[in-house]
């Protein structure tokens, strides 16, 4: 075997092992996206179970329950202060994960079935009020994606569930 032989096949090996080194590379960015798209399912989970352990609060359920038929103008400062709050945490919320779906973190189904959730909260009277009011603390695609959720209504109604 001449030097020339040699040459050409520590050619051929290093192209090989460049080649696999690059499939190795890709299943382990295949892999790390799959563990954040898990790890956004589970944040979607923690988001939803803190969501629904404020409405524990008997006063804040009586408001929210309120606010489904009522605006601010059936509410004192305190009242208002308090859903407003409720609001702003659970519309950050969904911030956040509108930004994750826009960045293909959400499976399009689960970010699909994130937004019917999110309909049926913007069919609250008292929300409508609270999104017209303070919609410009949010960016301007997020805004398109809530006005076009109120348009489209809820899912279903808050308060009626099949016996």
């Amino acid at each position: 075997m001449t030097l020339e032989h040699i040459y050409f096949l520590s050619g051929i090996i290093s192209s090989v092992a460049v080649i696999a080194s690059l499939i190795f590379v890709g299943f382990q960015l295949r892999h790390s996206a799959n563990q954040q798209r898990i790890a956004t399912a589970a944040s979607y989970y923690d988001f939803f179970r803190d969501h629904m352990k404020t409405l524990e609060e008997a006063t804040l359920v009586d408001l929210f329950l309120r606010g489904l038929e009522t605006g601010p103008e059936g509410f004192e400062p305190a009242e208002r202060t308090k859903l407003n709050v409720f609001y702003t945490m659970l519309t950050r919320g969904y911030q956040v994960m509108h930004y994750q779906a826009g960045k293909k973190v959400f499976e399009e189904d689960f970010w699909l079935h994130t937004q019917n959730h999110f309909r049926d909260h913007l069919a609250s009277t008292y929300y409508q009020a609270f999104w017209a009011a303070r919609c410009h603390h949010f960016p301007p695609s997020f805004r398109d994606l809530v006005d076009g959720l109120i348009q489209a209504g809820p899912t279903a109604p808050l308060l009626e569930m099949n016996s």
